[in-house]
């Protein structure tokens, strides 16, 4: 034993003098580094100029260039106007088109405009929308973390070469006129812009590096550098600085935050542009290196066209690939792989763009999403043949009933097998494995047409699966458009020791890795945790969200909360919302929580814990402009308010429009009409969705919809008993259960998102997790679904009820804070339009559209602009039908039994009504007994009344805070 504790005694000292070693080695070479950065950051010159200026010297080499003016004015188009221009041209040709314009409002979103000649094809080109950072001022928060600063757009008349606004094709919009008289439509498909000029500019042919460089013989003997972050324009709001913990890249320091790069997924959709300026003192031939990483696409580069003053100096730099780097960061100067390109710069400033490009991908990305789309058309074409019958034992004369099915398959897989030889060629081996999938796609379709008669048992290989053909083509499709680059810094050089760095980066990394290694016992190197201790003067919130929002609703307090009202405020992230209960019982609460479900606040309320919301004299006045009061209805225990929603979900109809239309299938506005089109659905082996075929319990979200649009209610009016058995709510089971006893809906779906995807279910009531989703991660199907508002019933009035539940998130005000006045002021604050407004869009500018917030603020959900105006309509006519269910003390046994109403009528075939009645006698003994747990029962009388309200309103007329 002795000898045991001896050596285990030696190792942890052999350990320790290791790491001591490490850490006092990697100290000095950290330091070394630093120095050594600091002494090449003098040559990076800083440039005084304003963004706006900026741009206009950016845009100076339009006014070079050979252009024709077509249309010159101030011509403003609304969203979803449409204009016609007509011009006449003396000589006839191949042209880009050139806008001058301004966005009108204060839109994070690029422009759009469809663009479309009389009896052609119509394009939906992008316009540029520039933005900048404000950096006019550090911005640290309570941690000493750098934060980003806020965007903001450049506010003068912008030029942009129409693109493609699907981000495919990389080169701009080309369209063939002829001489004499044209016509193109333009229609504005975003927010509302003016339109000053139209140009068509005739496309330059590049020169290629050998004859360029002939031009220039002087080399310079200077040197600078850039920090990727300190761009000064970019063309839209989604790319982003930020902070990447590591000594590899700088600024950097182990305990705080740095902005040090390019968040390289941020960075990453072809068009998008950064710009950074720089200063010259001494004109000649530079070189140009970057300090990159590319981690996402293994295997597969990322292209970029570089430009100097607005313009692609030579070929070579037209799709320039950044090779894949694993998970370090590298320098590489730009070259042929042997020689270096040099570009020559004169004495004064300029510009540098990377613009992002999908380069020699485009015609590949259009082949893969054109195969897919064959590949849902064919299974689609035999879905309408064959519907369910999928006996084994049967076979199909497929060739018969879809001639050409086995030619174009097998045309499919020919030309995989040639695509796939392509682009390994692009590519070389190392690009192997991440374009397999095309070739195992080839072998599939061959082994599938060695047996024609049996190809409809394949569908779900062909194009309804998970591996399926059309997901891996799909997939392959989607990382070849996607060119991910992350920035560290930008050298343009003429010295190579200059862009070199020989400091050990093992020993950098050793040290920063023992260094947190010491922080974490003391708890230093943890944000926003609860376990920290508030000042007096702090208003303490605890926030149930991830770190991403808690920092920018930190920054946003930082930045304006604070400077506005003089309260300090502390944010903590909540790990698990439930132990508010605790913490309340514990007597450790903080003064707020925000972002907690919207059950918790009644529970929480019922056991005293919380101060009524609704005892604030403006509570109503704050909030009945801009929220629909409905909303608050979980969080009323008697006549008081406790919770107040921050975040809305909803409910409706997402619908695949290629496969109705082919179908001919019209959009159901009633369940009547769902029913109706079952049939048609049904014989093609496709179904319909609603929420509670993802659930096993079925929750009061999607089972409440039903009994409110048919009239019903869940409890009585004096909250002692359940109300299910009256004969309106009884209508809304009869509707529920039908739905999958006679007409046929799946009783389980593993998911909506993927059977949407596949097909397998093209219609069906979901909501806003499935609809960020849907915007970002099923490019295979972009522009072929659609929303519409949820089908309801039709009343006595001939109204169609559309009730859908809505509330999410809720935040509150703890009973035991005594800083009450100054929590209200917050949450005043932060439910406001302007702050819902900026907070959603800084964290869709920051992290990317799918971090949309889903914000409660009526008002300002009507100014985000992540969500197209069509869909915007829908949603905003869905919250018009709120209608929410008063939480009960024993509401989780009514909740849980009209569960089993349902699994016992569906799964196990029982009658509805002897159901109804067996669930109601325990629901009420039920809530007996929690009535008189918490004191409005004893001994079988009523001590006070549990009021229940039809709506919030109800409430509202009745007086708030009045006694029973």
């Amino acid at each position: 034993m002795i000898r045991l504790i001896k050596i285990i005694g030696l190792i942890f000292i052999t350990l320790f003098v290791i790491s001591l070693i490490l850490f006092l080695f990697g100290q000095k070479s950290y330091y070394e580094f630093s120095n050594y950065i600091k002494s090449i950051k003098k040559n990076q010159i800083n440039v005084q100029i304003t963004p706006d200026e900026a741009l206009r010297r950016y845009f100076s080499f339009y006014e070079n260039l050979e252009k024709t003016p077509i249309y010159s004015g101030e011509m403003v188009l609304h969203t979803d106007e449409s204009t016609t221009i007509n011009f006449y041209l003396k000589k006839g040709g191949i042209f880009n088109i050139l806008l001058v314009y301004k966005i009108d409002s204060n839109t994070t979103n690029n422009g759009s405009l469809e663009i479309s000649k009389e009896g052609e094809e119509s394009f939906i080109g992008l316009l540029d929308n520039y933005a900048y950072y404000d950096k006019s001022q550090l911005i640290l928060d309570r941690y000493g973390n750098e934060v980003v600063p806020e965007q903001y757009r450049v506010d003068i008349a912008l030029y942009s070469v129409l693109k493609d606004a699907k981000r495919i094709i990389s080169k701009p919009l080309t369209f063939e006129f002829v001489s004499g008289n044209n016509k193109i439509v333009l229609k504005n498909l975003k927010s509302d812009i003016t339109i000053k000029s139209i140009y068509l500019l005739k496309q330059e042919e590049l020169l290629n590096y050998e004859d360029y460089i002939k031009n220039y013989d002087n080399y310079s003997t200077k040197d600078l550098m850039i920090e990727a972050e300190d761009l000064i324009l970019k063309s839209d709001f989604t790319s982003s600085i930020g902070n990447e913990q590591t000594p590899e890249i700088t600024p950097f320091e182990i305990t705080k935050k740095r902005l040090n790069n390019i968040l390289e997924d941020t960075f990453s959709s072809s068009g998008q542009k950064l710009i950074w300026i720089f200063n010259i003192d001494e004109p000649g031939l530079y070189k140009i290196a970057f300090r990159y990483k590319q981690t996402i696409n293994k295997g597969i580069p990322s292209f970029r066209n570089i430009k100097i003053d607005g313009k692609i100096p030579f070929k070579e730099f037209e799709f320039y690939p950044f090779y894949y780097t694993g998970y370090k960061w590298t320098t590489v100067t730009l070259s042929d792989g042997v020689k270096p390109y040099f570009v020559y710069l004169d004495k004064g400033l300029h510009f540098l763009t990377l613009e992002v490009a999908t380069g020699p991908f485009e015609k590949y990305i259009q082949f893969l999403q054109e195969s897919v789309r064959k590949l849902q058309d064919i299974g689609l074409d035999i879905r309408k043949l064959i519907g369910n019958n999928f006996d084994p034992n049967r076979t199909w004369n497929i060739e018969k009933y879809m001639p050409n099915v086995v030619s174009d398959l097998e045309n499919l897989a020919d030309v995989l097998e040639d695509k796939y030889t392509s682009l390994l060629e692009i590519l070389g081996e190392q690009g192997r494995a991440s374009i397999s999938d095309m070739i195992v796609a080839a072998e599939l379709i061959r082994e599938i047409i060695k047996e024609p008669e049996r190809i409809p048992f394949y569908l779900d290989v062909l194009s309804e699966g998970a591996a399926s053909i059309a997901q891996r083509l799909s997939n392959l499709s989607l990382n070849l458009k996607k060119q991910p680059l992350g920035i560290d810094k930008i050298f343009i050089y003429s010295n190579d020791r200059f862009v070199e760095n020989s400091q050990s980066k093992f020993l950098i990394n050793s040290y920063a890795e023992l260094y947190k290694l010491f922080l974490s016992f003391t708890n230093k190197n943890e944000y926003y945790s609860v376990y920290e201790k508030s000042s007096d003067d702090e208003l303490s919130v605890w926030v149930n969200r991830p770190v991403q929002y808690v920092e920018t609703l930190q920054y946003l307090i930082d930045s304006d909360f604070t400077r506005k009202y003089g309260i300090k405020v502390k944010l903590s992230i909540m790990q698990n919302e439930q132990k508010l209960i605790l913490a309340s019982a514990a007597g450790n609460t903080p003064d707020v929580a925000l972002g907690i479900s919207s059950w918790i606040p009644f529970d929480l309320a019922i056991r005293g814990a919380l101060y009524p919301l609704s005892n604030f004299p403006d509570f109503v006045d704050t909030l009945k402009d801009d929220y629909n009061l409905e909303t608050l209805l979980p969080y009323v225990l008697e006549n008081k308010i406790y919770g107040v929603t921050e975040a809305q979900n909803f409910y409706v109809l997402f619908y695949r429009k290629d496969i109705l239309e082919k179908l001919d299938i019209p959009i159901p506005q009633t369940w009547e009409d769902v029913k109706k089109i079952l049939p048609e659905i049904q014989r093609r082996g496709m179904n319909f969705f609603i929420p509670m075929c993802e659930q096993t319990t079925k929750f009061f979200n999607t089972t409440a919809p039903f009994i409110f649009q048919a009239g019903g209610r869940i409890y009585t009016k004096d909250g002692l008993k359940a109300a299910i058995g009256e004969e309106k709510a009884v209508k809304g089971f009869e509707l529920m259960t039908e739905l999958f006893s006679i007409y046929g809906l799946p009783e389980q779906v593993a998911s909506f998102y993927n059977s949407f995807r596949y097909g397998l279910i093209p219609i069906g009531v979901a909501d806003f997790a499935n609809y960020i989703l849907l915007s970002n991660a099923a490019d295979e199907i972009y522009g072929l679904w659609d929303i519409a508002p949820s089908p309801g019933i039709i009343n006595e009035k001939n109204e169609n009820v559309r009730y859908q539940v809505a509330s999410d998130r809720a935040d509150v005000i703890f009973k035991n804070s005594n800083k009450k006045e100054q929590a209200w002021t917050f949450l005043k604050w932060w439910l406001s339009k302007e702050t819902q407004v900026k907070y959603a869009r800084m964290l869709v500018n920051r992290y990317g559209p799918e971090y949309m917030f889903n914000t409660a603020n009526i008002s300002a959900f009507n100014e985000l602009d992540y969500f197209p105006e069509n869909h915007k309509k829908v949603i905003l006519e869905q919250w018009r039908w709120i209608k929410e269910v008063q939480r009960h003390p024993g509401g989780y046994m009514t909740e849980r039994e009209v569960s089993n109403i349902w699994n016992a009528v569906v799964i196990e075939g029982k009658s509805l009504r002897p159901t109804i009645d067996r669930a109601e006698i325990l629901i009420n003994r039920e809530l007996e007994r929690k009535l008189a747990e918490f004191g409005y029962i004893k001994n079988g009388k009523i001590i006070k009344k549990f009021p229940i309200y039809d709506s919030i309103y109800e409430l509202l007329r009745g007086g708030l805070n009045e006694e029973n």
